[in-house]
Order: C-alpha cells, then structure tokens, then sequence
C-alpha cells in the first residue's frame, strides 16, 4: 500500500514537472504573464493555447536543466509549425534565458520554433545549445511577419538538414530585426548565417551585427547567409570567421539575390574573406574607426550610423551605436544592450527611463489614444509601423516630459491606412520599446 502511495505520488509530482508552473498574469496586454522560472518557461513552451498572449519577463532565467528533458532533446520551442505558431508579444525587459538547450533535429528549432506576427523584444539569450533540421536560431527558428528588437544570443547553433540556419534566426521572412547581435557560432549546410541564415520578402536587418565564428556547405555569410526577394540590410557588421566548401561564401553575406546591404561592413582580416554578396570588406583597424561609420568620406557609406557623442557626419540623436575602444573588442557595440569586455565580463544593459503605455482603445475605430512620458533633458521620436515593417506614421521629436498623441488611422500623406496590426515604437536616448495595436474598420 505504501508503495502504491509513494507511486501515486510520484506520478503527481512528475506530472507537475512536466506541465510546469503557469506564471502570474492572465496573459493580456494590461495584465501580461509574468515570467519569473524556468518552470514559467516549460508551462509556455507545453500549452500551445498561451502562443498568442502577452508576456514579461521579470527575472534572469536559468535554464541549464533543460539539457536533462525530454530524454536529451532538451527544450520543446514555443511554435512548432504554420498551425501552431507563437503569435503573441514577449518582452524580456532586459533579462536573459541562459543555458538553453536543444537537440531535435526537426523543422522550426529555436526557443521560439517559429513566429508569425509576433513581438519579441529586449530579450537575451546566452550560452545557448542549439541543435535542428532546418530553420534554427538561438532564438528563433522562422521568424514570419513578426518583429524582433534589442535582442541578443550567445553559444552555440547548428543545423544538420538542408536550409536556413542562424545565430539569431534561421528564416527571418517578411519581417523586421532591429538593434540585435549574436557571438553564436554557427554551422549548417545551406543559406548559413551569423546573424540571420536567410531574409527575404521586403524585409530588414538593421543596426545589428555578429562576431561568431560561421560554417557551412554553401550560401554562407559572417551576418547573412542569403539575401533575397528586396530585403534589406542596412547599418550592420560582421567579424567572425567564415568558412565554406560550396559556393557563395562571403564577409558579410552570403549571396544576394537583387538587393544589397547598405552602409554595411565585414573585417576582411578576422573573417578570411575578401569578397561578400553584399557589403563592404574593410581591415581590422578601419572597423575599429569611428569614422568608418561615421565620416561620408567612407567608401560604402551613404549615411553616417548613429553614435554617442555625434561624431563626423553623424546627426543622428537616438545613439543606437557606441565605440570605445575596448568594449567589443574594439568594434561598435550597440547602447542598449550588454555586450563582453576584455576580462568576458558583462557590461549591464542601462535601465530603460522611456515610458509607453498601451494604447486605448484597442483594438480601435476611427482612433485611438498613445500616452508615454520622456526624461527631462532627452528627446524622443514615435513612430508607427505596419508588420511589413515599412514606416506609415512619424511624428515631430516630443522633448521631455509627459505626451499624448491620438492617432486616427491616416499616414504620413494623409491617407488613412487599411485594417490590420499596427506597431507603434518609442525611441529616446538609445531605447526603444514597442507595442501593438488593432485598427478594425
């Protein structure tokens, strides 16, 4: 009898573990999951009913023991097909998910395995084992219509079937990646890259960059493997090695098919490669200039990054961008988030002193309400984007202090816009935050 007892209560306990631990919060935009443990993260990752809800991470995570689950295949990515997608908005608020691991070779293999009109932002990812098919990333196998923003991985990914293999992202398609990095090194066998394996479909890769170590058969790149179908990269880099034993291996990217990479740069020296799709190849010690990026006398560049301090040609009042000569190695790392110094400590991410509010009502017809507030002394840009990530509505720099802005659904040539989501985006300082909105006609 005892032993039944004991087995019964096994059985519980073993099924409690299995399901996890649901977070505080009702999942809402008002009210968001709270993610705290990494029992919160098995809960998420074992209900696929939560993929389309509104979560916040509330602590460091440390997920080491999913090494141990699933017999050795580790974590189950939250999103696993087109039917069963993660479609809802994760804000890491600065916090990391650190030791995750997985090992299943499948389609769509990442923390989250694939995403379709989604948010995740202000997230890092480190000392990541990642192990799949196709479409793997540290964070996101297959990134669709969605928008990933002020995020970062580390560790190490690698993908064993045909296509679609990244530090960062496998597949990011029709959809945007802004202000992130990886130091992931990374190896697959098709459209490889450091950063992102494949973008296409009128979308961007911007103010990122990636300095893992990136291997593959062919289309292999330092920040991109291919480039394809008008998206962009614009305002990145790349300084990892890159290697290949088929065709189209490059500095920064792989192969471009009719697009380019604008005002972009790869270490020709670090990376061993002289030629790239896309881009252009400059030494160790121009990388390390702030003029490369800065000065118009640059060959490659158009318009000058954004930098603390506004140095040469640089108008630009956000500071995205930031150099020093030691942090990064050397190279320009970016504000707003962590990054490893010389003794690979960490540099803590500043604390965020933008405040924006969730717009009311939403979703909304004809129009609705955008509170935030701005320290003093700062300015501030907002800015309303569509899932293509192309800009519909820019607003004049608010100064400091408290703003309201009503929006009634028309663009920046006073045409009203179409129904659908809508991104509104907060940028002061070297921040950013990002929120979604529903215009129903």
């Amino acid at each position: 009898m005892k032993k039944l007892l004991l087995f019964a209560l096994l059985m519980v306990v073993t099924g409690l573990l299995a399901d996890g631990v649901q977070p505080d919060g009702s999942g809402t935009e008002a009210d968001p999951y709270q993610m705290a443990t990494l029992d919160n993260l098995l809960w998420v990752s074992t209900n696929d009913t939560s993929w389309a809800s509104h979560f916040i991470q509330t602590a460091d995570i440390d997920a080491g023991d999913t090494q141990n689950w699933n017999d050795g295949e580790g974590f189950s990515p939250i999103g696993t097909n087109y039917a069963f997608s993660f479609y809802g908005c994760y804000d890491g608020q600065e916090h990391t998910i650190d030791g995750l691991h997985i090992n299943h070779l499948d389609l769509y293999i990442g923390m989250f395995g694939r995403t379709d009109c989604a948010t995740i932002e202000n997230l890092g990812v480190t000392n990541v084992e990642v192990d799949g098919g196709s479409y793997v990333g540290g964070l996101v196998g297959m990134n669709n219509e969605s928008l990933i923003s002020n995020c970062y991985s580390t560790g190490s990914v690698n993908g064993y079937a045909y296509h679609y293999t990244g530090g960062l992202v496998g597949l990011n398609s029709c959809s945007t990646v802004n202000c992130c990095y990886s130091t992931c090194s990374v190896s697959g066998y098709h459209c490889i890259g450091g950063l992102v394996g494949g973008n296409g479909g009128n979308r961007t890769v911007s103010s990122s960059y990636s300095t893992g170590n990136v291997s593959g058969n062919d289309t292999v790149g330092g920040l991109v493997g291919s480039n394809y179908y008008n998206a962009t990269i614009s305002d990145c880099y790349s300084t990892g090695s890159v290697s290949g034993t088929g065709n189209y291996i490059g500095g920064l990217v792989g192969r471009s098919y009719n697009t380019d990479a604008l005002n972009s740069f790869w270490d020709t020296e670090t990376s061993g490669q002289s030629t790239s799709g896309s881009g252009t190849g400059k030494t160790t010690a121009e990388m390390q200039d702030v003029a490369t990026f800065t000065s118009l006398a640059t060959t490659g560049l158009d318009e000058p990054w954004d930098f603390v301090g506004n140095p040469f040609d640089d108008t630009g009042v956000e500071d995205y961008w930031n150099i020093d000569g030691t942090t990064n190695s050397g190279y320009p790392f970016l504000t707003d988030l962590p990054v490893g110094i010389a003794d690979d400590e960490a540099v803590p991410p500043p604390a965020s002193a933008i405040t924006l509010h969730p717009n009311f009502p939403n979703p909304f017809n004809p129009t609705t309400t955008i509170r935030f507030s701005v320290p003093e002394r700062q300015s501030a840009m907002l800015e309303i984007f569509n899932l293509r990530g192309q800009l519909v509505r820019s607003y004049p720099a608010f100064a400091g202090g408290s703003h309201e802005v009503v929006w009634n659904g028309v663009d920046n040539s006073g045409y009203s816009v179409g129904s659908g989501v809508y991104l509104y985006r907060l940028q002061a300082g070297g921040h950013s935050i990002t929120r979604r909105m529903v215009l129903l006609k």
